[in-house]
């Protein structure tokens, strides 16, 4: 463990007691790598080698049986700019216009953000359905929430987009636009946004695999699709925003998460810019 340099960090002038014991210290170090962790290689061993196991592990899907379903027009060519060009263009934008987006579009920043687009037949039997983001493992224990607050054909409210399917979930039809404020203090932001899209963690589908490194990996993926929608936005002419800082609890209440075995981890504002 090493302390900071007190001649050269220019905010404290000593080590407080607090950063021996800091938590976020002591999650990295209990969730290194080392090549003694004979036990957790042994774990991801028998994970990769039961065709059982895998034919379960290859389809991490949630689903809401009995909610109405909005279909979603299929994607294609959203653009003529150059990949290079979409990078160079992305810019994290504060202000929108109070313009409706298209559910087209919606569609688009969706499926290009952590869509399906092919399908891995194994040798095992499993049948693993690939998509825009990389995931650990394949386990995929991201879920994306879309809080629709301004897009034509589409009810204001809470949608989960099934990946599957590529069509939403109606989960409950309210103005969220408050509540979205509310949890995030962004209240210039969120009142002009026309979307919010969520990504709410399930950690139980790769922690079971990879123990305390399963964080880590859910972390570098919401950081895959947070990049890839705000590309998708930027290729659509749209603008996006990555809200990181927001209040726990009053965003896990609106997804009704309770916030330990599932809970929001990122969210992403997208409109006009």
């Amino acid at each position: 463990m090493v302390l900071s340099n007190p001649s050269t960090n220019p905010i404290r002038s000593e080590a407080s007691v607090g950063e021996l014991f800091s938590p976020a210290e002591v999650y990295h170090e209990n969730s290194k790598i080392f090549a003694s962790n004979t036990e957790l290689f042994a774990n991801i061993q028998a994970v990769n080698s039961t065709p059982k196991l895998r034919r379960i592990i290859s389809r991490p899907f949630t689903t809401y049986p009995g909610v109405p379903v909005v279909p979603l027009p299929e994607v294609g060519k959203v653009s003529e700019k150059s990949f290079e060009s979409i990078l160079r263009e992305r810019r994290s934008v504060r202000k929108f216009k109070e313009e409706p987006i298209a559910l087209t579009d919606l569609a688009a920043i969706l499926y290009l953000g952590d869509g399906i687009v092919s399908e891995y037949h194994d040798p095992d039997g499993s049948v693993w359905q690939l998509r825009t983001a990389p995931s650990g493992g394949g386990l995929y224990p991201i879920d994306l929430f879309c809080f629709a607050l301004n897009i034509d054909g589409l009810e204001n409210g809470l949608y989960f987009y099934n990946t599957r399917r590529h069509h939403l979930e109606q989960i409950q039809l309210k103005d969220y636009r408050t509540s979205l404020q509310d949890a995030t203090h962004l209240n210039v932001e969120f009142g002009t946004a026309s979307c919010c899209i969520a990504m709410k963690c399930i950690p139980s589908r790769s922690n079971f695999k990879y123990g305390e490194r399963a964080y880590r990996f859910m972390l570098l993926e919401a950081g895959h699709i947070a990049q890839n929608l705000s590309l998708a936005a930027t290729a659509l002419g749209l603008a996006s925003l990555p809200v990181g800082g927001f209040i726990d609890d009053r965003v896990n209440a609106l997804l009704k998460a309770d916030g330990c075995d599932e809970f929001v981890i990122y969210l992403v504002a997208f409109g006009k810019p």
